[in-house]
């Protein structure tokens, strides 16, 4: 079996590990996911013309298995949670996250996580206007001074994601308030969450832990 192509990165309690889905055929995914009956129903429901889906899916439970030793399930708000070998939750909690041609699991042993990737280029200025304030893009434009609208957008998805509260307003409720070197505060319902910024010369990714 070849080695997994992930960039694995370590900031403190958290984890991140990339997948290019490039590099890995969707066949070799499935069969290193090595999936549950139930899983395999899910996977099978895909629609023929949905491979960068599928391989999105499919990519978030090899990670699981072969990096963490575990299964992905979730809560009913939809927050992935790590499953034991033996059908227990585990302690440590993860995020999933995908875009075009990548897949990222985040785990952290600190608490409830989130993490959302993009790729560099993408322009995120139409989607921030609904979402963000001018004030908000300003404070993210000297960490990420090519593209702050995407990297307030991330941040935002990340910040949602760790708080696994479904229904909320991402211009009233989530707000970016300061930035300090390679980190975000965002405030979610006025409680401040620290969000770290990492990029690679392909992607845009921001995650961080209640």
């Amino acid at each position: 079996m070849t080695t997994l192509p992930t960039i694995d990165l370590h900031f403190g309690a958290n984890r991140i590990y990339l997948l290019p889905l490039s590099e890995i055929p969707e066949a070799e995914l499935a069969a290193r996911a090595d999936l549950t009956a139930d899983e395999t129903e899910i996977y099978t429901s895909f629609l023929s013309s949905q491979e960068q889906r599928r391989k999105e899916w499919l990519a978030g439970r090899l990670l699981a298995r072969e990096k963490l030793g575990g299964r992905i399930g979730y809560e009913p708000s939809g927050r992935p949670l790590l499953v034991t070998p033996d059908g227990t939750l585990s302690e440590r909690h993860i995020s999933i996250s995908h875009t075009s041609g990548w897949a990222a699991l985040l785990v952290s042993s600190s608490g409830p996580c989130g993490i959302d990737i993009e790729l560099a280029r993408r322009r995120a200025e139409r989607v921030a206007a609904r979402i963000a304030s001018p004030e908000e893009i300003a404070l993210a434009a000297p960490l990420y001074p090519d593209n702050p609208a995407l990297l307030v957008w991330c941040a935002k998805e990340a910040a949602y994601k760790a708080l696994g509260s479904a229904g909320m307003d991402f211009r009233e409720q989530i707000r970016v308030r300061s930035a300090a070197a390679r980190t975000l505060i965002i405030a979610v319902k006025a409680e401040p969450i620290a969000l770290g910024i990492f990029s690679t010369e392909a992607l845009l990714g921001v995650y961080g832990s209640l």
